[in-house]
């Protein structure tokens, strides 16, 4: 999933994250496994490449 935040400044970084659903007392619930950076610091290809392996 895409996580955007907002800084005082009124810029919007946008973080790629990896997470897992779960239903917890009938609600769904996202966990956050793994956090891969800022997406506009990915390089290209580079997802391409974890998504193989």
């Amino acid at each position: 999933r895409v996580k955007r935040r907002q800084n005082k400044d009124g810029t919007i970084r946008e973080y790629l994250q990896i997470v897992e659903n779960k239903r917890i007392d009938g609600k769904i619930r996202q966990k956050v496994l793994c956090t891969l950076g800022r997406l506009d610091e990915l390089k290209e290809g580079q997802l391409d490449r974890l998504i193989e392996s």
